[in-house]
């Protein structure tokens, strides 16, 4: 009999909360509606945060673009289109840097100097690189041993080196190599 009535009371109670559910009565909709704006006040908050990130990366993206383009636009100035400096010293220090502006317009640079513990690479190699590739006055007819010395001091770097290496392509698509060993 406690059965009977056990089960009677369950099914009473699924049928009254079935009932209740479908009921579209004024204190159902305001804690409905209540939820939906607390679930939209959530919303919200984290679009607003996709936002500000999104505008961060924005930022980021549209500096990148501007260091891009002023990479871009320096290198322009320049006679250069590729610029490679590679200095090998004692104690295998060694000192490379390189300016490259590629086919599709993009720039590479990249300065590795052993001899001060630097490795970068991008803009912030660029603009480590660009000012003293600027001072160079080196061209098609400009003598190895004048090359040289011109690197040398454009990069405050020391004579007493085992190998140098200086590779440059001109705009017109002429390349010169200078390579001297001590």
């Amino acid at each position: 009999m406690k059965r009977i009535l056990f089960l009677a009371a369950i099914f009473i109670l699924a049928l009254t909360l079935v009932a209740c559910g479908g009921n579209n009565n004024d204190n159902n909709d305001t804690t409905t509606n209540q939820g939906a704006d607390v679930t939209n006040n959530e919303n919200q908050d984290t679009n607003e945060a996709d936002d500000k990130a999104g505008n961060d990366t924005n930022d980021t993206a549209t500096n990148n673009n501007n260091g891009t383009e002023d990479m871009r636009a320096k290198m322009d100035e320049l006679n250069y289109d590729d610029f490679e400096l590679s200095v090998k010293y004692d104690g295998d220090k060694e000192y490379e840097a390189s300016l490259e502006k590629n086919q599709d317009g993009s720039v590479e640079a990249d300065l590795e100097d052993e001899i001060n513990g630097v490795d970068i690479h991008g803009q912030e190699a660029f603009d480590e690189i660009y000012p003293k590739v600027k001072e160079l006055t080196i061209e098609q007819n400009t003598n190895k041993d004048d090359a040289i010395q011109q690197a040398l001091d454009a990069f405050s770097l020391e004579s007493n080196y085992k190998e140098i290496e200086l590779e440059i392509k001109f705009k017109d698509g002429t390349k010169i190599e200078f390579k001297d060993n001590k």
